[in-house]
């Protein structure tokens, strides 16, 4: 688990997935999404609808940029590594 002041607390984690939702738009096909603490910092698994793989991973991308653009939370000493 991360240490420091850049470890995630709950209540970030929670409003991570509140803001996450809240980007979400009926073109994103967001069913369902996982946020939660990891070793490394935030792990976050998104269930997007899509007719390839390449569709749902650019609309997670975009969902994910988005959000936290539009945050104000401050998701400073982060990095978005996307993974398959």
């Amino acid at each position: 688990m991360p240490t420091g002041p850049n470890t995630p607390t709950e209540d970030v984690i929670h409003a991570l997935e509140d803001i996450l939702w809240a980007h979400a738009t009926p073109e994103t096909a967001m069913e369902h999404l996982r946020v939660r603490a990891v070793p490394r910092g935030i792990g976050i698994v998104l269930y997007i609808r899509a007719a390839t793989t390449e569709a749902a991973r650019a609309r997670a991308r975009r969902l994910v940029a988005d959000a936290l653009a539009a945050s104000g939370i401050g998701f400073d000493g982060y990095t978005v590594i996307f993974q398959h």
